[in-house]
């Protein structure tokens, strides 16, 4: 039995030279060689002089065999199947096995493959129903039968064919006539108006195919392009009522930072962002913009912003509730004029009457507002455009006008590479048109003029893809002229045309006049040579372009650029973009919700609205990321997951303040009851914190009530080590304890300039020095290792020495969003802090707790940090904290 059961066990591998080592170089070649060559028998066993004719059969039986396998084996053996020809990037369609997914020039050699493995392909469609989903098909079937049979009566009553016949003076024209089914009669419809009563927009019909998966969400047009090459939002939990990707499905932190930065370029579909228009007399539209904080802050509405009122500037700002600025916040919004026509009688007809002038004085305006304050944003709009005398016609473009934003070294280029300006007979020189093409040798838009606006025609991208990499630089501009283009900037030197996009006929006529692709690639057929395009036709569509920049925040920073287009002309525009291929090396990358908060977190800005705490927008996406938060936690065994009520955070205090996996603002209003008072005072109902622009503090007195309730956002930067997190609690230095205070401003670290750095810098030195020239090399070592050791040891904030985080009444804010920058080249943080408990440490500390870093009397220099701007930054479920600096933003 034990011989027997002894068999049983799997023999042990065969040891070899390149099996013995688990990562061999050389595996994949003596893998091929080996598939190469032949078995053969041994030549011990032939016969001396003799020949066995059933011997000699098997022999050769043995090497025809071995070459078949030879052959069948060497010729698998470099060759890969279908599904690893598949892109890295569309890593979720390489995955299945189903030839369907698979791309089409692949799908065919995908079925014969899996024809030959016996590969079965079952999908939720093709698989056999049973049980409820049977009877629902079954139940469904008859249903589509019986109104089936029913609609072919309905059909067979009465066929009329239903045209929009519009005259050559756009007005459409009248008919009269019944059809009959024998002789069907053409039936005229006006031409849509458009309603004055403001109503929101309905999302475009979808097909058939895809109607189902669009019933609580709307699809952006390059939709089918990311779910194949990035994660998207839950299909049961869309944003904001779109299905919007979150990141690529490969690894694109760092790959991001450098094509944002070094070189390359990153594009997103901003399609999902909101864009109302407003038409009507300029002064009502003031009035309405007016009301709702618009310029509050800069000097717009006079001498300083007649550019931006001309339709030559983008303006960037927020929306508040009706006269409520500063409070009360809705959305960041970007307002854009169009062009007014010139204010001159020549350019009008003889017979133009009084309406005709007053139709001439309308003005047209777009706001582009965050899908997160849509909603609030519209109703208080269309409120306000009510009272105006005379009123303003308000219009939702949600699903009429399409964005695409991109940023980095080569985002210019891609550009100018894609879009293309209609071919005008004559274009003069300070036309858009003349202009545009210049930019492509452009490394940065922030050297333009600050939110400068490029308004023209563009062709359709199909015709010239793929794009060609933009000329040498020997035919760009040279840097003397690219450099005069910027300074004196053309566009502003005449009054600009009026963008077509603010037409509806404009936009109506580029997105029907949209070829197919099948007709384009007819087209493309004809040429003689596959380097030439397609000869322009007249009804080729016109689509129009508005182009606007955005500067970073930053020094130096990448600006961006914001495409503005019809929806349905994003995706040719998309394709285009994504296959340029860049001077620089690769093709743009493209982006996701992510990479927006990363880029935004790198440069220091606040992301809308996930670091607006205060506001309605950014209060729901709190709680949203304070339930998600909560249920990861709950999914954890208790054995690794954090007890936030046994924490402990140092000197006898035992749990978390507030709520461990959330931004807990009920915190900052709940102050420990005092030791004395056993009598419990009724509690007032609670005021809900509203966020306050930070430009307003210096102007804001500490005692203001509404100030108990006001939050304003600040950027945080770690002085030593440790990195902060999202829900992480800043809290002030110590108020009550004077010897922690002490304790932690010791922690406070050196200023590169400092004479006690420079004093302990030289010390290093002099020790160093000290030694003779012909020290043996181990004494060397000894005291290198000794200076060495020395100082890490005097480095702050190493090991148990750190100070306690201070108690639950020097809490002054959490954290929104936190991690290592990769541009700064340290951690940084972005959140929100209690303007009450910060606003003293700035006004009361005198020049000590100044604000920004000056120059004092005499050049003395400022040996450490302000006390009014330095903080404890501590993550959840940790108990110790690292010192930082709060700046406003």
């Amino acid at each position: 039995m034990a011989a027997k059961s002894s068999t049983k066990k799997r023999p042990p591998p065969p040891h070899s030279s390149a099996s013995s080592q688990p990562h061999a170089p050389n595996a994949k070649r003596q893998k091929t060689l080996s598939d190469r060559k032949l078995a053969a028998q041994t030549s011990s066993s032939a016969f001396n002089g003799e020949i066995d004719l059933s011997s000699f059969v098997k022999a050769r039986e043995f090497e025809i065999r071995a070459l078949e396998e030879g052959i069948q084996r060497s010729k698998k053996a470099l060759s890969s199947r279908a599904f690893q020809e598949v892109p890295r990037e569309l890593r979720r369609r390489q995955a299945s096995h189903n030839a369907k997914r698979v791309p089409g020039r692949l799908r065919g050699r995908a079925m014969r493959e899996m024809v030959e493995d016996n590969t079965p392909t079952v999908s939720s469609r093709t698989r056999k129903k049973s049980g409820r989903a049977r009877l629902r098909l079954d139940t469904a079937r008859k249903l589509h039968g019986l109104g089936k049979s029913t609609g072919k009566k309905a059909d067979i009553a009465l066929e009329v064919k239903v045209t929009a016949i519009v005259d050559d003076a756009g007005e459409a024209t009248a008919a009269t006539g019944e059809g009959s089914p024998k002789n069907p009669k053409n039936i005229n419809v006006r031409k849509p108006r458009v309603k004055k009563t403001a109503v929101v927009a309905k999302p475009p019909t979808p097909p058939a195919k895809f109607r189902k998966r669009q019933i609580n969400k709307s699809w952006l047009p390059t939709h089918m392009y990311h779910t194949k090459r990035a994660r998207m939002t839950n299909p049961k939990e869309p944003l904001w009522r779109y299905a919007i990707p979150l990141s690529p499905s490969v690894k694109s932190y760092r790959p991001t930072h450098r094509a944002s930065t070094l070189r390359g370029a990153v594009a997103w579909d901003m399609s999902y962002m909101a864009t109302i228009s407003l038409e009507g007399v300029e002064a009502s539209i003031k009035n309405l913009l007016r009301a709702l904080g618009v310029g509050e802050r800069e000097s717009i509405w006079g001498r300083p912003g007649r550019k931006w009122r001309a339709g030559l500037r983008a303006w960037h700002g927020w929306l508040y509730e009706r006269e409520a600025y500063p409070y009360d916040a809705i959305a960041p919004t970007t307002i854009l004029w169009c062009p007014a026509a010139p204010d001159k009688n020549a350019t009008l007809p003889p017979q133009s009457d009084v309406p005709a002038q007053a139709a001439a004085a309308k003005r047209k305006v777009f706001v582009r507002v965050h899908p997160a304050g849509f909603f609030q944003a519209w109703e208080q709009i269309v409120r306000l455009s009510k009272v105006q005398k005379p009123s303003v016609a308000v219009e939702d473009l949600r699903f009429e006008i399409g964005s695409i934003e991109i940023t980095g070294p080569a985002a210019t280029e891609a550009l100018t590479a894609v879009l293309w300006p209609t071919p005008l007979n004559a274009q003069a020189p300070s036309s858009a048109d003349a202009t545009w093409p210049k930019l492509s040798s452009l490394n940065n838009c922030a050297s333009l003029p600050k939110d400068v606006i490029i308004s023209f025609a563009a062709a359709d991208p199909r015709l010239h893809h793929p794009p060609r990499r933009t000329p040498s630089s020997s035919s760009c501009p040279s840097e003397a002229e690219m450099l005069d283009l910027l300074t004196t900037w053309p566009l502003d030197t005449s009054p600009p045309p009026a963008s077509a996009l603010f037409s509806r006929s404009a936009r109506t006529t580029a997105t029907r006049s949209l070829p197919s692709q099948k007709s384009i690639n007819r087209r493309k057929s004809t040429l003689k040579h596959h380097t030439t395009h397609p000869t322009p036709l007249p009804t080729d569509p016109k689509i129009p372009i508005l182009l606007f920049t955005r500067r970073n925040p930053t020094h130096n920073g990448q600006g961006s650029w914001t495409l503005l287009a019809p929806w349905k002309c994003i995706l040719p525009i998309w394709y285009s973009l994504m296959h340029y291929p860049v001077s620089t090396g690769g093709n743009p990358r493209f982006g996701g919700l992510d990479e927006v908060r990363q880029l935004a977190f790198e440069s220091g800005t606040p992301w809308f609205p996930g670091d607006y705490p205060g506001t309605a927008a950014g209060d729901t996406w709190q709680r949203a990321e304070d339930e998600k938060r909560q249920r990861e936690w709950a999914r954890m065994p208790k054995g690794k997951r954090v007890e936030w009520s046994t924490l402990d955070l140092g000197r006898g205090r035992k749990g978390e303040v507030g709520v461990g996996w959330a931004c807990d603002w009920d915190a900052l209003r709940r102050p420990p009851p005092p030791q004395d008072s056993t009598e419990e005072e009724p509690a007032e109902p609670p005021k809900q914190f509203r966020h306050i622009p930070t430009h307003t503090l210096p102007t804001t007195s500490p005692t203001a009530p509404n100030l108990t309730t006001s939050l304003c956002t600040v950027t945080l930067t770690l002085l030593a080590r440790g990195s902060a997190t999202a829900c992480a609690r800043i809290y002030r230095l110590p108020t009550t304890n004077p010897q922690l205070r002490q304790s932690w401003l010791k922690l406070v670290p050196d200023s590169p300039g400092s004479s006690r750095k420079k004093a302990k810098t030289d010390r290093i030195h002099r020790h160093i020095a000290a030694l003779p020239q012909n020290a043996p090399a181990h004494e060397r070592r000894a005291r290198l290792a000794h200076v060495l050791l020395t100082e890490q040891q005097t480095r702050p904030g190493d090991g148990e020495e750190y100070p306690a985080v201070p108690d639950a009444v020097d809490l002054i804010g959490f954290v929104t969003t936190g991690n290592y920058n990769l541009c700064e080249g340290k951690a940084t943080a972005i959140g929100s802090v209690l303007v009450s408990r910060v606003l003293p440490l700035g006004s009361e500390e005198g020049e000590e707790g100044a604000a920004d870093v000056v120059e004092r009397e005499g050049g003395r220099e400022r040996d450490r940090e302000k006390e009014g701007r330095l903080c404890i930054v501590r993550n959840a479920g940790q108990m110790v904290g690292r010192l930082a600096r709060w700046d406003v933003v």
